[in-house]
């Protein structure tokens, strides 16, 4: 028998088992999980993105636990790109010959786990998903920016995208035992606010109790940040200067919202400025950072000047300090998925939330008290664009403040983070 029969053997322990070991499929189920099941039904491939540790392969598990209670275990193959092979038709020839079953003809379940390590991966499973009606795939990446673009390249019509991110509020608490927390935010006031301080360090799946700072720091700089800047990316590209993604890495977390300024920034570091946009790429690309630009919405343009980077994830950032200010803005952003901030001379505006003709300013203040002059600039904002609505997050209590007719809304992050959906 090969290596890779091997391999996959012992990745689909089931096949003997008939079960899924509750270490793998967690008891957690995360709201993912109902999406994944919607789209079962149909033929098109389920994609699972998002940064590393986010907890996409437990989700994997948890999907083949259920199949399991369907469909007979061989139906349901597993395999992790960790293993380098020469072509996925290996791996499916690899898998008939294990379980007797012929590919091309039955109906299976194929789970492809960090399949943009197989470089070839898109142009082969077009292939075999336009050639085998029969088998629904599910695959999994933690790159950002290629993954999409081969996907839309190669794959139109034919997938799924389902990004995962780490836990929200809810879930945290959830995982916590904290559900009086979320039943009843107002009676344990003292407390939520408490538990969002520590959701702001933990929201990775593995770490929600974790007390050391230090530890936690370890755990995101060498499980995510060291793994995707010395294993992931010399994988994919060639010439990866690793010291200069470290560089900008610690420039860009130690002030989170850092103003990208191309010509500077490649001066000040001695480098080409199409080295420099090639290694921001790849931050990009394996969802360290986010890159938002300067909206003008009168002319519905985008200023190419004045771009800000902030962390994929804010609570990367605390690998190079404790900046609270802006940690919370990069917060903010996280949760929104921003696009876009606003700037106008001195005059600016931390985010906007654009859906559709509607725009939302939203304002982010570490601080429990709000004066007047905090508000200057949404009010110009609003009265120059005529937006009705203004959101400004902070760690004081909720309330509404009108002038005009307009109105901004008060909300402390928790209760926020408990409302959003």
């Amino acid at each position: 028998m090969s290596n890779i029969s091997d391999t996959i053997n012992l990745l689909n322990p089931w096949w003997k088992e008939e079960k899924v070991s509750e270490e793998l499929a967690k008891h957690y189920k995360r709201s993912f999980l109902n999406k994944i099941r919607e789209f079962k039904k149909y033929k098109q491939i389920i994609i699972l993105a998002g940064l590393r540790r986010v907890g996409k392969t437990t989700l994997i598990y948890q999907t083949i636990k259920e199949l399991l209670n369907e469909t007979e275990p061989k139906r349901i193959f597993y395999f992790s790109f960790d293993k380098e092979v020469e072509d996925l038709i290996e791996i499916f020839e690899n898998y008939k010959e294990l379980t007797g079953l012929d590919y091309k003809k039955e109906k299976i379940f194929v789970f492809f786990d960090e399949i943009t390590k197989f470089e070839k991966w898109a142009n082969e499973l077009k292939l075999i998903y336009d050639s085998c009606p029969n088998i629904k795939f599910y695959i999994s990446s933690s790159s950002s920016i290629k993954l999409e673009e081969e996907a839309i390249k190669n794959l139109a019509g034919r997938y799924f995208l389902i990004n995962i991110s780490p836990l929200k509020f809810k879930e945290f608490l959830e995982l916590k035992n904290k559900e009086k927390i979320i039943e009843n935010p107002m009676l344990y006031s003292r407390e939520i606010k408490k538990e969002f301080f520590l959701y702001l360090w933990r929201s990775f799946p593995e770490i929600i109790n974790w007390d050391n700072k230090l530890v936690i720091k370890d755990y995101l700089r060498t499980t995510i940040i060291d793994k995707i800047i010395k294993s992931d990316l010399p994988e994919k590209f060639k010439n990866i200067n690793k010291e200069l993604l470290y560089k900008l890495l610690e420039l860009f977390y130690k002030e989170p919202g850092f103003y990208l300024d191309y010509d500077n920034l490649s001066k000040s570091l001695r480098i080409s400025k199409n080295t420099l946009y090639k290694h921001i790429f790849y931050l990009e690309f394996c969802y360290l950072i986010r890159i938002i630009k300067n909206f003008r919405p009168s002319t519905l343009s985008t200023s190419r000047k004045m771009q800000r980077v902030y962390p994929y994830w804010w609570n990367l950032a605390y690998c190079y300090g404790e900046n609270n200010d802006k940690i919370l803005e990069s917060f903010v952003l996280s949760i929104i998925d921003g696009k876009y901030y606003w700037r106008d001379l001195e005059k600016e505006i931390d985010f906007l939330k654009i859906e559709g003709k509607s725009i939302l300013p939203i304002e982010v203040k570490n601080k429990e008290t709000i004066e007047e002059r905090d508000l200057n600039t949404l009010k110009l904002f609003m009265e120059r664009y005529k937006t009705k609505k203004a959101l400004l997050l902070y760690l004081g209590d909720k309330k509404i403040r009108e002038f005009d007719g307009r109105k901004i809304e008060f909300l402390p992050f928790w209760k926020w983070l408990l409302e959003e959906k």
